[in-house]
């Protein structure tokens, strides 16, 4: 694994030793070629797709977006390399934020703010500008492997305050944020086979039952915290425009659980909206849902309830 961290300084090092242009288009071509020489993550992408544009995975527009997806996340992989080494003047002009005032009206209550999202457009960027204009970002981050790359990609982040933690020590320096009337963010599209441990609640996610984290009702719920739900689309020209919804206000119940679901799915039907909108720029290429056998069909997601 340690080999996946000295590709990774590699391609670092290729991205800003030759003009911008060209390692864009480079990282463009790379991700079409991944398209085809990983069937497994192709699959699994056509079938992903196959729900949000309401289409069998091999048609012709389904195969399209999960192409034009991977090509896409090559090129979001390209501008985390040369992340590092943009000033915060040319990434504030690279991203705007249309925030609408949601964030500062959240965070006016004094309880912080929650932002969720999922793995779409470019994160990394509008998180650099949101954590200079309204303080540092905590974040719940997946345990990437190797260590070497975790800890580097950990480091990049943190010289612009922005803060990742991994699951087991995530909710007690999320809460300390919100607590400083900060913000804390979640990725909430990890799929059905990751992160066995958390929990989490059913969800309807265009139109077939999954499971979302609940960590964000949770805490919302726990510190009286508004959940605002955002996402980051890159335009073809590469910029970046930063978009959220007005707060979630969590009300207060001796039902949890009820509460928790009903909170998750307002979440779910919100992130509904820009996937839909822009579906090759979401990157999900493990399973989103979880499929049950019938002898006519085979393997199919199963239906919401």
């Amino acid at each position: 694994m340690i080999v996946l961290y000295w590709l990774w300084r590699i391609g670092m090092f290729l991205s800003g030793a030759v003009p911008r242009r060209l390692s864009l288009a480079a990282a463009a071509a790379m991700g079409h070629v991944a398209y085809y020489l990983m069937p497994m993550r192709r699959a699994i992408a056509k079938d992903n797709f196959s729900h949000v544009l309401g289409k069998p995975p091999d048609d012709p527009e389904v195969r399209r977006v999960a192409r034009m997806s991977l090509r896409n996340f090559s090129c979001y992989l390209r501008d985390v390399m040369i992340y590092p080494s943009m000033s915060m003047e040319e990434l504030e002009s690279r991203v705007t934020l249309h925030t609408n005032s949601h964030l500062d009206e959240a965070l006016a209550r004094g309880k912080g703010a929650i932002i969720v999202s999922a793995h779409f457009g470019n994160m990394d960027m509008p998180s650099a500008v949101l954590a200079k204009r309204f303080g540092p970002i905590t974040l719940v981050s997946e345990t990437l492997r190797p260590q070497q790359l975790m800890d580097y990609l950990t480091r990049i982040r943190g010289v612009r305050r922005v803060n990742m933690h991994p699951y087991d020590r995530a909710p007690r320096r999320m809460i300390e944020a919100l607590k400083r009337n900060e913000i804390a963010g979640f990725l909430l599209d990890f799929g059905v086979t990751h992160h066995f441990d958390i929990h989490t609640v059913p969800v309807t996610f265009f139109g077939a039952q999954t499971n979302f984290p609940s960590g964000p009702a949770q805490l919302a719920y726990l510190t009286g915290a508004a959940i605002i739900v955002g996402h980051a689309r890159v335009s073809p020209d590469g910029h970046i425009d930063a978009y959220t919804t007005p707060p979630i206000l969590v009300p207060r119940g001796t039902d949890r659980q009820r509460i928790y679901q009903a909170t998750m799915q307002e979440i779910a039907q919100r992130m509904e909206e820009f996937i839909r909108a822009f579906p090759d720029q979401w990157y999900m290429f493990r399973p989103m849902w979880q499929k049950e056998y019938t002898p006519r069909f085979g393997f199919r997601a199963k239906p919401a309830v």
